[in-house]
């Protein structure tokens, strides 16, 4: 059975080893695999006995015997009969397997050569014994087995080392108790490979021999994933292996003491010890040889490792040398992890690996060469060193790959380094390129850079830098290398090139170095411009940095903009000895064409002039002296020329000697010229010297037309002359022959330059016209436009010309276009005079007056003369004799007289009776209704009468309410008196039937039927016992509770039928408790819950039984007490009773101490035991007898008696023996008395009760008598209160408009921060808004004067009411002055808020006039108040000096605009661009669409020509068929069944328009696209527009301060004056309300009967009237400080005026740019408009072609279903024709 076992457990550890050692195994069945194995992948020597071979290595603490020899015993033996033994183990008894018992005996079961069992035994009594093995080598240890001789030890441990026994871990604790043995060591199963713990299963006393100890290093129990993971690894690895044993098993012998018969009984024997495993060799052997010195032996598991993978060392833990380039690892399964060869290029023999380098690639290489050759280095011998190179043309591994460096060692920058190493694109390396210094170049680094010169080894740059500046450096070279001299550029100068030269600007790195000034010519006062920003010295009001640009509101001018009008030249005959006939010279108006045709004359029209004439130009404003062409426009009205023709200059002023003109002779200053019949305008040759700024005539005398004879009819129509700057006299053409050239090839002098009808100026010509009046003007010419003909202060920068409103015109907008009248800002209205009635269309500027005719009248000369109609045939007007005048179109009288009416003034008016026609001549006379209009006795009730036809009697045609002939009754449901007054309608709230009569009375209007429940003189109310709204006809019965109604206070409310409840009682019907209360059936009103707080869950009950809802452990009704079965505090913890169930009388305890109540015989706290004085157990006890009863009540009644007397000794001490017992005295006297005074209340209470009887009910009349006065008090003194209460809403009224006032003069006085903005036009507007709120203000005050008036109307009728109840109020007069004192200080309290008020207004809250002052001290607000509102207004003031930051900013602004509106310019044209393709996209759909419509078109005219040939005949129809089968109509049904498929499928195709869609689709997606990136543009350009209309705004703003400022301020100014007008009437109306209230207030307290609501409010109406009048004069303080601040302010602006005109130079750039941007934006503004529009009609397009596809795929859709109707009817005939035989 032993060896069975044995077997079994070496079984077991196979198991449990089977992972760790499947490859062993594997590799052990075959051998020829091991080498094949290890190359592989990892490899492992074969497992065995490590105890076999190892007897010297093997060692006990402990062995019996082995100094001397020594007894022992065996407990229970019974197998022999012998008990005790003896123990040698000394060397001469080695053999004996009896008596020798060494530690090598365990290593095999028998002795050699012997059947004898052999065992070790330790010392007898010996506990702490261990057993070692020392292994010669590192070993994987896998299981332990022990096989024990006798008991196994109580406690043992298994303890391992790897590093020969210099540490020790323990793998595992054993003990029968481990609670004893090992208290700290887990004692549950192993959860993890390294966890260690204590079992108990190998060390119970049984059995008594031959017991096993077995331990496995990887317990089956655990699944090990990764056998070859380096916790296995660790866990396996053993040097040393140490068991301890720790205690014996004693069996019952608890005290071992030294006593040998005891001892000896005791001890560790083992008969056979296994420990498996093999040689640890990391996996890179498969087998092991022995360690030298060490005798194999057969079976022995050796420890020298046969290594692979270029591994050396014992256990094959080291790389071989040179096989370094990888860390060392054990080969782990599949993976063998060799150590790999080192890379030197073969220049190293040697290397080792760092971990440093290992990482730093990335753990991909870590081996370090050593002693590198051939002029190498690094860690792979791969680099050279310095001052080699490696040679690219050579391999790394020739020793010849390493050269030196060939470098001027001066020159480079390291001596040591010298070149480049090796080639490295990425970090700019090149192999044997030299480090040169900074400034050193050259292959060799032996000279200087471009850029340096002066070439010194001593500087550690190598060479000086230049000081060229790079901007102005050819390719930036630098200086000479030998001198340092500088290469410019070609605009540069200077040695360092750094200046431009002159003319030129902006050093820079352009290919020039500078750029070209390029100044206008004429808008610059020379060429050259600042050297940095390139701005030229432009002229007075030219702008831009070439001085291209003019300002702001300034033109520039065309050539031909200088022009006289001959319309405004004189033609006298006077003037001129020659001139005859001049007198019929006059001036010819002409309109504008109306189809907006541009004109071809300037001004008004024409001066027409006749033979023998001269027109005199009178010319004073030129601004430059030159020669000037004259131009003449004209007008021929002859196909002759005008031969005679001369200019004449007249001077009435000496030539100044000092200007261009001093050279010019007398007869330089006439000339002859003709007028051509096929022109409109002649350029007069040679030019004529004309002065700046004096005045001259140009006299123009046209003599005979043709030179010979005269021709009185022969007339021109002269327009106006043009002077025309001559090129030869302006110096930049003159002297420069290459602008000049440029001038003459582009044509810019062309006569189409003078032609009113030219369109497009080149930019070139417009340049060098621009730069002309530049130079003519000296600058620019101001625009001058008229603002209210302008629609703004700009004109066209380049012709002058302002943008005019509707029909005006001139260059400035100054004047009415012809055939128009009335100048405003609004434009000129057409004069429309009547082509019939007027000489022509051209009326009075002003009037509008037309010339009429004779006999025609009117503004337009469109009506007839007075008396007359029907223009141009004028009648007599017939009006019956009662109107003189008609209307002119239709002759209808007007004004008729004789109180008559109508066309011809043939009725009566309304309100009058009669025929005033002619020949009947009854006057018109006033309707007796029944009285007269205007009749103060009598009322009139109509509004029209009329004559009885038969009787002749007056009809009225009675108002609504009145009734007979006269309207002298009241009708049905009115009330009045109807002769002296008015009838009015019953007013009953619609709650009667007015078909029915007597509703009302007709007298007095009181309802006497009203219906619906309701009641009162106007059925308002509802009846008593009723609820609701009466006026909605909706009274509901009153539906009180009776259990909480208190009816002793009447029904419910009228209007919300609320019930009168009795207290804690709610609901509109009195049905439901309050909050937190119950029990409303008592009929008294409801009780509070007063549930507990702390024991209770909410404060609310339940509404009928009271029960609150209580937290657990909380009981009773108020949840106060513990709950039932509970005990102890509620207000701090309840407890569980635990009363015993049999011993107990409930389970409820005492609540205050939890101890049970028990029944008799029963004690103990829980009942639960006998009571004193009772036998037996609880619940059967028996009471101990009468004798033990009698002697307890003698000791109880002693025990209280000696408690006594202890007590009353202990008083003794303190008061003595009298007072010790005076409680017992003072109750003994108090009986006495209390029976005392018990005999007397007997004789004296029969009187009593009479008298109480009396006095109860004396007393309940006169509570029923003050109950009485109490409720006609009450109801009188709500009426008043009523009263009262109009008067305050009243009064609040009118405290809130004297409020509304206060806060519109605080904005005035705030209009002066306002002005502060840059946008001072708006300021302007803002102070008109002031002065519209200042009149409103002065309404409000008007209308506060009548509330004031109501107030007192109020008041009188308060005071009526007061006498009225005077006598009602005696009774009161004590508690009213009560109340009256109460007022008295709540009016104290009143003026404890004063401080308050003042803080508000003044800054600091203070009830006298200290700093900051306040009411009534004459100031208010200072220096170190600045919290108050007068305060803060003069701080306002500080905001006007930012006024021109703010005017910087908005240059800025507008720079930054330019350029945002510049892109917005390039992506609306780039819009336009795609809009144009959309729209010829667009084009091409619909012409798609239109020819497929006109296809479906003919398809359908096509099928219904067929359908509607119904009579043909049997031959036709027969024709018909052979037609239809010769034209592809197959006989066979299937292919008319294919075919049929066909035509589905192309309809169904129309019917999607899948193919119109798919054709289209693209431009539709294009479309939508274009369309919606224009949506975006679209918003975008919005955006720039109005940016740049605020630019606008603001410029233009900007641009009228100067003149607008002033008026603003002055009507700021004025507007103050006004307001404070308006207020001091206010203030005055404001005392006499004060007055008013005051007088109200002394007469209420003077009757001392308001009570104490109405004094309460009278006194709120003196404060509130006292506050007013506070507040109206703080107002006029504050008007007048704001008055003063408004005049510092005018002083302010006027310094801030002149500061602007200072700066106003300054800000001309941006007014130019501004000026640019504006025309620019409006440009764009118009262009977006455009295609704004393009896009909106190419909407519609779209829209009308979606319309047109919808309707297409309708159509197709019924050809659809035709066609299959056509279909079938086919198939039919066809189906017919084929069964036909005849």
């Amino acid at each position: 059975m032993a060896w069975r076992a044995c077997l079994l457990v070496i079984a077991l550890a196979a198991g449990a080893a089977a992972v760790y050692n499947r490859d062993r195994d594997r590799q052990r069945a075959d051998p020829r695999l091991l080498d094949r194995a290890c190359e592989l992948s990892s490899c492992y020597p074969a497992t065995g006995n490590l105890l076999i071979g190892r007897e010297a290595r093997l060692f006990a603490s402990s062995t019996c015997g082995e100094r001397t020899r020594e007894r022992y015993c065996i407990v229970s033996h019974l197998e022999e009969r012998k008990k005790c033994f003896w123990c040698d183990s000394s060397n001469s008894t080695v053999k004996n397997a009896h008596l020798n018992h060494q530690i090598h005996k365990i290593i095999n079961r028998y002795e050699p050569g012997t059947r004898d069992k052999s065992w070790w035994q330790s010392e007898n009594g010996k506990e702490n014994v261990f057993v070692q093995l020392n292994m010669e080598a590192e070993f994987h240890f896998t299981h332990l087995i022990i096989r024990f001789k006798t008991f196994r030890p109580a406690a043992m441990l298994v303890e391992r080392s790897f590093d020969f026994g210099k540490t020790w871990r323990v793998y595992r604790y054993f003990a029968h108790n481990c609670d004893e043995a090992f208290p700290s060591v887990p004692k549950h199963n192993q959860r993890s490979l390294t966890e260690v713990v204590c079992e108990s299963r190998y060390s119970g006393v049984a059995p008594s021999t031959e017991g096993e100890v077995i331990f496995r290093v990887l317990p089956p129990t655990i699944n090990v994933t990764n056998p070859y993971s380096e916790e296995v690894q660790n866990l396996l690895r053993m040097t040393n292996l140490r068991i301890n044993f720790t205690k014996l098993h004693t069996l019952g012998d608890d005290l071992l003491d030294n006593r040998a018969e005891i001892q000896e009984k005791y001890y560790y024997s083992i008969y056979e010890m296994t420990v498996r495993g093999s040689c640890s060799c990391y996996g890179h052997a498969s087998r092991c040889l022995p360690m030298p010195g060490v005798e194999s032996k057969n079976n022995m598991v050796h420890g020298r490792c046969e290594c692979t993978h270029n591994t050396r060392g014992l256990n094959c833990e080291y790389c071989e040398d040179f096989y370094n380039d990888l860390p060392w690892q054990p080969a782990v399964g599949k993976t063998s992890n060799a150590c790999k060869r080192c890379t030197c290029n073969n220049h190293a023999t040697t290397c080792h690996f760092d971990a440093a380098v290992y990482n730093k690639t990335g753990k991909i290489s870590g081996g370090v060469c050593d002693n590198c050759q051939h002029n190498t280095m690094g860690v792979n011998c791969e680099r050279c060193k310095p001052t080699f190179y490696k040679d690219p043309s050579l391999d790394i591994q020739s020793p010849d790959i390493c050269r030196p460096c060939d470098c001027d060692p001066e020159g480079t920058t390291d001596t040591e380094v010298l070149c480049d190493d090796e080639d490295d694109i990425a970090n700019n390396k090149t192999a044997g390129r030299c480090l040169c210094k900074l400034y050193v170049d050259g292959a060799r680094c032996d000279k200087c850079k471009d850029g340096y010169w002066n070439f010194d080894p001593q500087n550690p740059d190598g060479c000086e830098s230049c000081t060229c500046n790079k901007l102005g450096t050819i390719n930036e070279r630098g200086c000479d290398a030998l001198t340092g001299n500088c290469f410019c550029k070609r605009h540069v100068t200077g040695r360092n090139c750094d200046q431009c030269l002159p003319e030129f600007y902006g050093l820079s790195d352009s290919v020039d170095g500078c750029l070209a000034c390029d100044c206008d010519v004429g808008g610059s006062i020379d060429r050259d411009c600042d050297v940095i920003t390139g701005q030229c010295k432009c002229r007075p009001n030219v702008t831009g940095r070439r001085c291209d640009q003019p300002l702001q509101n300034f033109f520039v001018g065309a050539l031909d903009s200088i022009v006289i009008e001959a319309e405004s030249s004189q033609c006298d005959s006077q003037i001129d000895d020659n001139a005859i006939l001049s007198q019929i010279c006059h001036v010819v108006i002409r309109e504008n064409y109306p189809d907006g045709r541009k004109e071809t004359w300037t001004g008004p029209g024409f001066m027409k002039v006749p033979e023998s004439s001269t027109l005199v130009f009178r010319i004073n404003d030129l601004k430059r002296s030159m020669d000037y062409n004259v131009l003449i426009r004209y007008e021929p009205q002859s196909n002759i020329n005008w031969e005679e023709a001369t200019i004449i200059v007249k001077r009435p002023y000496p030539i100044d000697p000092d200007s261009p003109c001093a050279n010019v002779r007398p007869e330089d200053d006439t000339i002859y010229t003709t007028l051509p019949a096929n022109s409109r305008s002649v350029l007069v040759q040679p030019a004529v010297c004309l002065e700046k700024d004096k005045e001259v005539e140009i006299r123009i005398y046209l003599g005979k037309q043709d030179r010979r004879s005269p021709n009185s009819r022969a007339t021109v129509l002269i327009d106006s002359i043009v002077l025309v700057p001559s090129i030869d006299s302006i110096p930049f053409l003159s002297n420069d022959p290459i602008v000049k050239d440029d001038y003459t090839r582009n044509n810019c002098n062309d006569p189409y330059y003078f032609d009113l009808g030219r369109d497009n100026i080149p930019d070139v010509c417009k340049k060098y016209h621009a730069s002309i009046g530049f130079f003519i003007r000296n600058g620019s010419q101001s625009c001058q436009c008229d603002p209210t003909g302008s629609k703004s202060h700009q004109c066209d920068p380049y012709t002058g010309h302002c943008q005019c409103v509707e029909n005006i015109v001139g260059s400035r907008c100054d004047r009415c276009a012809p055939g128009t009248y009335g100048f405003s800002k609004f434009g000129c209205k057409r004069c429309d005079c009547n082509s019939i009635g007027s000489l022509d269309n051209f009326c009075d500027a002003a009037s509008g007056q037309c010339k009429c005719r004779a006999n025609t009248y009117g503004r337009a000369c469109d009506l007839c003369q007075p008396g007359y109609f029907n223009f141009p045939n004028c009648q007599q007007c017939d009006c019956n004799g009662h109107a003189i005048e008609c209307d002119d179109k239709t002759g209808a009288c007007r004004e008729c007289r004789d109180y008559t009416e109508g066309h011809r003034c043939e009725r009566c008016l309304e309100g009058y009776y009669g025929d005033p026609r002619l020949g009947v001549d009854i006057p018109c006379r006033l309707c007796p209704c029944p009285g007269i209009m205007g009749d103060p006795n009598k009322s009139n009730h109509a509004d029209r009468c009329e004559l009885d036809p038969e009787t002749k009697d007056v009809v009225c045609d009675c108002k609504e309410g009145y009734a007979g002939l006269l309207c002298d009754v009241c009708a049905d449901n009115y009330y009045g008196d109807p002769i002296k007054g008015t009838c009015e309608k019953c007013d009953c709230s619609d709650n009667i039937d007015i078909t029915k009569p007597g509703n009302c009375d007709p007298y007095t209007g009181k309802c006497l039927r009203c219906l619906h429940n309701t009641a009162g003189d106007h059925c308002e109310v509802c009846q008593e016992g009723y609820y609701g709204d009466a006026l909605e006809k909706s009274c509901y019965k009153c539906n009180c509770s009776e259990l909480g109604t208190n009816f002793t206070k009447g029904n419910c409310d009228g209007v919300t039928g609320q019930c009168p409840c009795f207290n804690n009682v709610m609901g509109i019907n009195c049905d439901q408790c309050t909050e937190n209360h119950w029990r409303i059936a008592l009929g008294k009103g409801c009780d509070p819950c007063e549930c507990d707080p702390i024991g209770s869950i909410s404060a609310q009950c339940n509404p009928y039984i009271g029960k609150c809802d209580c937290k657990p452990g909380h009981g009773g009704r108020q949840c106060d007490q513990c709950q039932e079965n509970y005990w102890g505090d509620p207000n701090t913890e309840c407890f569980h009773c635990e009363c015993d169930f049999l011993g107990s009388v409930s389970q409820q305890c005492m609540r205050d101490t939890g101890a049970c109540v028990c029944k008799p015989g029963i004690g103990g706290y829980k009942c639960d035991m006998c009571a004193r004085g009772y036998l037996g157990k609880a619940p059967q006890c028996y009471g101990c007898g009468e004798c033990f009863d009698s002697w307890d009540k003698i000791i109880g009644d002693l025990k209280l008696q000696t408690e006594y007397a202890i007590g009353n000794a202990s008083k003794i001490k303190v008061v003595g023996a009298t007072g010790a017992y005076t409680r017992d005295f003072e109750e003994m006297t108090k009986k006495l008395q209390d029976v005392e005074a018990g005999l007397k209340s007997a004789n004296l209470g029969q009187n009593t009760v009479v008298e109480l009887m009396s006095n109860v009910s004396a007393l309940q009349n006169k509570l029923n008598e003050a109950e009485t006065k109490v409720r006609d008090s009450n109801d009188n003194l709500n009426a008043i209160t009523s009263k009262i209460n109009l008067g305050n809403v009243s009064l609040e009224a009118l405290r809130t408009s004297i409020n509304n006032l206060k806060s519109k003069t605080l904005e005035l006085g705030n209009n002066a921060t306002k002005l502060q903005e840059a946008n001072l036009e708006g300021a302007l507007n803002l102070t008109r808004e002031a002065k519209q709120r200042a009149s409103k203000a002065a309404d409000e005050a008007e209308s506060v004067q009548n509330i004031i008036a109501n107030t007192d109307r109020q008041i009188k009728n308060t005071d009526r009411l007061i006498e009225l109840q005077y006598a009602n109020f005696n009774n009161t007069q004590n508690e009213n002055d009560k109340k009256l004192e109460e007022l008295r200080e709540q009016l104290s309290n009143l003026d404890a808020q004063l401080p308050s008020i003042n803080g508000k207004m003044c800054g600091q809250e203070s009830d006298n006039c200290d700093i900051c002052g306040g009411a009534g001290c004459g100031k208010c607000g200072g220096i170190s108040c600045d919290q108050g509102a007068i305060t803060k207004a003069e701080q306002a003031l500080d905001f006007a000096n930012k006024t021109e930051h703010r005017i910087k900013e908005h240059e800025l602004s507008a720079e930054f605009l330019y350029r945002q509106v510049s892109q917005v310019k390039q992506d609306t044209v780039s819009v336009r661009s795609r809009a144009k393709d959309l729209f010829n996209k667009a084009n091409d759909f619909k012409t798609a669409a239109e020819v497929i419509t006109n296809t479906s078109h003919d398809l359908t005219a096509e099928l219904k020509e067929f359908l509607s040939n119904t009579t043909n005949t049997p031959a036709d129809i027969r024709t018909l068929a052979n037609e239809i089968l010769n034209l592809s109509i197959s006989i066979e049904p299937k292919e008319i069944t294919e075919l049929s498929y066909k035509i589905n499928s192309t309809v169904s195709q129309l019917t999607d328009i899948e193919n119109i869609i798919s054709e289209t689709a693209p431009d539709l997606d294009r479309a939508k696209a274009l369309k919606l990136n224009a949506t975006v543009v679209n918003k975008s350009a919005n955006l720039t527009l109005e940016i740049a209309n605020k630019v606008s705004n603001a410029l233009d703003e900007a641009q009228a301060a100067q003149d607008a400022a002033e008026n603003a301020i002055e009507k700021a100014n004025s507007d103050i004056d006004a307001a404070k007008g308006d207020l001091i009437p206010i203030a005055l109306e404001t005392e006499q309300a004060q007055k008013k209230a005051n007088e109200t207030l002394d007469h209420v307290e003077g009757l001392k009967t308001n009570l104490s609501n109405l004094q309460k409010d009278i006194l709120k109406i003196e404060s509130d009237a006292e506050q007013v009048k506070q507040e109206a004069n703080d107002v006029v303080n504050r008007a007048e400080v704001a008055e003063q601040k408004a005049r510092q302010l005018r002083q302010d602006f006027k310094q801030t005026n002149i500061s602007l005109a200072e700066r106003a130079n300054q800000t001309s750039n941006s007014r130019e740019r501004a000026q640019l941007l504006l025309s620019r934006a409006t440009k764009l503004a118009s262009d977006t408009q455009t295609q704004l529009k393009l896009l909106a009609s190419m909407e519609e397009l779209y829209n009308g072609h979606s319309e047109q596809l919808n309707e297409l795929e309708k159509e197709i859709g019924e050809l659809n279903t035709q066609m299959n109707y056509y279909l079938s009817e086919i198939t039919k005939r066809s189906d017919n024709y084929r069964s036909c035989t005849t």
